[in-house]
């Protein structure tokens, strides 16, 4: 198997020739006490203690006894063997690993638990990024030889453990036996990481470092225009950047929030506004095809949230909907996605307010607040809890479909867990994060950032 870092940490190769050593000892000293009993059996009519027929029958059982325990001694033997024979490899391999991703970590790169080597999330030119980019790419393609180095020396141990017992007669339980669950290791573990061996683990590691990029800020300003806004840009590690906007004055309190892909390609926007003469609070989020999602309150507590496709489909989530109750989790209420935490002191609506973004232009990490909101929506689906729902929300707020969520899984998806209402805004959702934060690698993306 391919082990995450925490568990190679935790492994003691050298442990496999105590092992070893244990398992040769114990068998030894089976085999000398069947064989002190049968030899002493054996001389008693010398001593003449013990002659005739049933001397005789438990000389031979005896006999049997001892070419049974020979067997097993040499079966335990050659276990202990490919334990033996294991310990050096696998343990060299761990060693090199683990020195590798150490050396790593002390410079401008780290290295994940999921063995992928990042950035670290801090300021500096477009220049240095690129740089940076290219430097952690070929840390990774070594790290990728010394994990599948790991993997190699624990699959040829494991193999050379079940070809010893092979050879004395031993078979693996058919894994489709329904009651092969009922012991545990009857099974070999899976990987714990991406496997770098094939295409599909080294598009995984490409996407938990694109997605790690496209959250942490590379660099910022701040300027006032003549017409009164006060606009913050944030440079993301992989060229996109975030335009966050303020106007209108604390009555109005109108921020927006516009997302930019590293070509320059507008993809989705959010908009929170207050209205002075009704009280209604809104948070509108558009995407580039067109889809709008809005909710509002209003003075007295009412709330709404609907959604219009570009097809023209339309869907609302009921008043009473756990959607509108969710907290917002701090971590996601706060500079990753700069989203106003009142939702979490009482109910209410995700907003962006001039106080949530105020120092937004100092985060390391910023996704934007369409997270946000995508994170109560499916911890509302799932059922999850807090921590899973973030780390869903990260990976583009419906991640147990992997891929990329186009939108077609993630309706489906809401409406097989039974919250029809909620299948638009699922669509909706999915297609923010889709091509560079979804599934699989976006989990792994959430586990970083997520408490």
């Amino acid at each position: 198997m391919l082990p995450s870092r925490p568990r190679l940490q935790g492994w003691d190769p050298g442990s496999l020739t105590t092992s070893a050593s244990t398992i040769s000892t114990s068998a030894g000293a089976i085999s000398n006490a069947v064989n002190g009993v049968g030899s002493t059996i054996e001389h008693m009519p010398e001593a003449g203690a013990w002659e005739g027929k049933s001397h005789s029958a438990a000389t031979a059982m005896f006999g049997r006894a001892n070419r049974e325990t020979l067997k097993f001694s040499e079966y335990a033997n050659d276990v202990a063997t490919a334990l033996r024979n294991g310990s050096g490899p696998l343990g060299n391999a761990r060693t090199a690993l683990l020195n590798k991703a150490d050396q790593i970590d002390q410079g401008e790169l780290h290295v994940t638990d999921n063995w992928v080597v990042l950035i670290k999330p801090v300021r500096m030119s477009a220049e240095k990024a690129a740089a940076l980019l290219s430097q952690a790419r070929s840390e990774q393609a070594a790290v990728n030889q010394m994990l599948l180095a790991v993997g190699d020396a624990d699959e040829d141990t494991a193999n050379a453990v079940t070809k010893a017992g092979a050879d004395h007669g031993f078979s693996l339980p058919n894994p489709n036996d329904p009651s092969s669950v009922l012991v545990p290791g009857q099974k070999r573990p899976g990987d714990d990481v991406p496997n770098p061996r094939t295409l599909l683990g080294m598009h995984q590691q490409d996407v938990i470092r694109g997605e790690d990029m496209a959250t942490a800020v590379r660099d910022s300003s701040e300027k006032d225009t003549s017409d009164g806004q006060h606009v913050t840009t944030l440079m993301m590690q992989d060229g996109s950047k975030h335009k966050i906007t303020r106007w209108g004055g604390p009555e109005v309190d109108n921020v927006a929030d516009d997302y930019y892909d590293p070509s320059g390609k507008w993809v989705v926007g959010s908009h929170s506004w207050n209205d002075p003469f009704t009280g209604v609070k809104s948070t509108s989020i558009e995407w580039a095809d067109h889809t709008v999602f809005t909710t509002t309150v209003t003075a007295d507590g009412k709330r709404t949230a609907g959604i219009i496709m570009p097809d023209g489909r339309q869907g609302t989530i009921p008043a009473d909907s756990p959607f509108f109750s969710h907290p917002v989790l701090s971590s996601i209420g706060g500079a990753l996605t700069a989203l106003d935490v009142h939702a979490s002191q009482g109910g209410g609506i995700p907003m962006l307010t001039s106080s949530s973004v105020e120092n937004v232009g100092k985060a390391a990490r910023y996704a934007g607040p369409v997270l946000g909101i995508a994170t109560s929506a499916y911890d509302v689906m799932s059922a999850a809890n807090f921590h899973e729902a973030c780390v869903a929300g990260i990976s583009g707020a419906l991640g147990f479909y992997g891929g990329d969520l186009s939108g077609t899984g993630a309706a489906a998806g809401s409406t097989a867990l039974g919250v029809p209402e909620l299948a638009p805004f699922a669509a909706g959702t999915a297609s923010v994060f889709g091509g560079w934060l979804f599934g699989w690698a976006g989990t792994q993306l959430g586990e970083v950032i997520c408490p």
